[in-house]
């Protein structure tokens, strides 16, 4: 069975990069064809890492309301049903990557019964705030990601992250008496991409 080149395989997984591509080619029939032997690389560069996962997070701070751990999505949210709707949660973690200037790329989930609202400090600097943008009525898919990026962000290691969000309901989709509230879900793991001084 002739196999590809290596080169091509590595081009193939960048340009078909998906969970469905983890799972081995193969081009052609049952009498003949080659197999496309896949390897797993990296885009970013060797010191690029992402921070934090769920458990480094403290997500009940004074003077918020607290938040819990989504397991189903990934992501931490807030309770809408036992917490108050107008009430921001917020959750922190140190920055544990070296001290240097980084493109940070945060992930919330979009929600068709409410725009969140997200802030990001670090430090004591605000770096980062948004609302996201509505998904009901356009045909996108529940939770899908949204990704928001920031570069030239000064990080000192041991600084403290700290994520500030805020459940939203556009009054658009009935649940029980009312309507739903979004909980403003985002991904715990911030990507933090070391820029190229």
């Amino acid at each position: 069975m002739k196999q590809l080149p290596v080169q091509l395989a590595i081009l193939f997984s960048l340009v078909l990069a998906s969970d469905w591509a983890k799972t081995p080619w193969r081009f052609g029939d049952k009498n003949g064809g080659f197999d496309i032997l896949r390897q797993e690389i990296s885009i970013f560069p060797a010191d690029f890492n992402n921070s934090q996962q769920p458990e480094k997070w403290n997500w009940t701070l004074e003077g918020f309301s607290p938040a819990y751990y989504d397991k189903v999505r990934g992501a931490i949210a807030i309770n809408t049903v036992e917490q108050p709707t107008d009430q921001w949660a917020a959750a922190a973690t140190v920055f544990d990557q070296d001290t240097g200037i980084y493109t940070i790329r945060f992930t919330s989930l979009l929600e068709s019964d409410g725009e969140c609202t997200y802030i990001l400090r670090i430090g004591d600097k605000k770096v980062m705030e948004f609302q996201n943008p509505r998904i009901y009525g356009k045909g996108i898919a529940e939770y899908a990601p949204h990704e928001v990026r920031v570069a030239d962000v000064a990080i000192e290691k041991g600084s403290l992250i700290q994520v500030e969000f805020l459940p939203h309901s556009n009054g658009l989709v009935p649940e029980g008496e009312g309507f739903g509230f979004a909980r403003a879900r985002w991904k715990s793991t911030i990507d933090f991409i070391p820029e190229q001084q």
